[in-house]
């Protein structure tokens, strides 16, 4: 889809809660809708970039790209990055505890560091809600951020997501 056209609206679901709703707009009418439960997430750019990042992790998470990454053992072959960095921000590599393992999303380009942490403290604390206490470790990390290279740049686990969620109460 060639996106011709995004609009940022504040919404309310049919619960009651307040939402930002992200359109995404293509030719032939074509149009992809993200919303998003924090109403505060700050201005339109802040806003877009935080849907483009959902679309990216929700568009490829636990999803094969072809029949030799469905036979894989879930390391599905490396994205290429051509730069780290560029005058929107930097490239980051988002990794999410899955269980006993982790699955890692082809990288985001984001407006900082700063805007990449906390999309992974949003992320962890939205985690938080799927850990089962006697079936799930309620320890240890959710989620990590890192360079393109591989570097680990900062690591959420579930005691700074906790502390951070109630924080934000």
């Amino acid at each position: 889809m060639q996106i011709i056209r995004t609009d940022v609206e504040r919404a309310t679901t049919s619960t009651g809660e307040p939402v930002l709703r992200v359109f995404f707009r293509g030719e032939d009418g074509d149009c992809v809708t993200v919303d998003m439960a924090q109403a505060e997430a700050g201005n339109d750019a802040a806003v877009l970039d935080r849907a483009r990042a959902i679309l990216v992790q929700t568009a490829t998470f636990d999803l094969a790209a072809n029949d030799y990454d469905i036979q894989s053992n879930g390391n599905f072959d490396e994205v290429a990055v051509t730069a780290a960095n560029d005058e929107n921000g930097g490239v980051y590599i988002f990794e999410y505890r899955d269980g006993e393992g982790s699955r890692q999303v082809p990288p985001s380009s984001m407006p900082s560091f700063e805007a990449a942490r906390e999309e992974a403290v949003r992320c962890a604390i939205d985690l938080l809600a799927d850990l089962e206490p006697g079936t799930d470790a309620l320890s240890g990390w959710l989620v990590r951020v890192r360079s393109p290279t591989g570097d680990l740049l900062c690591s959420i686990d579930v005691q700074e997501a906790e502390a951070i969620r109630q924080s934000r109460e």
